[in-house]
């Protein structure tokens, strides 16, 4: 109730400023993402670079079929790292919102997992996303199941799901 009263105090010049601060935040975030898409391109084109000169060479196929493995692993992590920065929408902004404000006690990496469980990623692509695997991805999955204040057979997915649409 008090939040009320205070919007009901603001001036307009009070609105003014804020929607101008706001407007520099989603200008430097559209810039970022920009910065980030374009990082993860050129990793990707380099990546597509080395996997072409691997497969040029001249060396014993169970190294080569490692080293094009490693390749093609990381070309998709890329690919999934680019979705996943342009898979975000307003209302996955105000699902983070929402989850924050009820679970202050998440981290932003855990925002963020609990973010692409909600998007149907499965733990091995989050895991890839976040740089960790996927036992460590079990792991975090497990605290945060804690965190949430989920029962035994509770389901974080069918949790987060239901907080969004609340």
């Amino acid at each position: 109730m008090n939040t009320q009263a205070e919007v009901g105090k603001k001036s307009p010049a009070e609105y003014e400023k804020e929607i101008g601060d706001l407007r520099v935040r989603v200008a430097n975030q559209d810039l970022e993402l920009t910065r980030v898409s374009t990082a993860i391109a050129e990793k990707t084109s380099s990546l597509r670079n080395l996997l072409d000169q691997i497969h040029a060479l001249d060396i014993d196929t169970s190294v080569k079929r490692v080293m094009t493995d490693s390749c093609l692993t990381l070309i998709e992590t890329e690919t999934i790292e680019k979705r996943l920065n342009m898979e975000l929408t307003e209302s996955d902004s105000v699902f983070l919102s929402k989850l924050q404000k009820k679970h202050a006690n998440l981290n932003q990496r855990e925002l963020r997992i609990s973010l692409l469980v909600k998007l149907n990623y499965d733990t091995r692509e989050i895991g890839r996303s976040v740089g960790i695997s996927t036992r460590g991805m079990e792991s975090i999955r497990y605290r945060m199941h804690k965190k949430l204040g989920l029962g035994k057979h509770q389901s974080i997915k069918t949790y987060l799901s239901e907080l969004a649409i609340a």
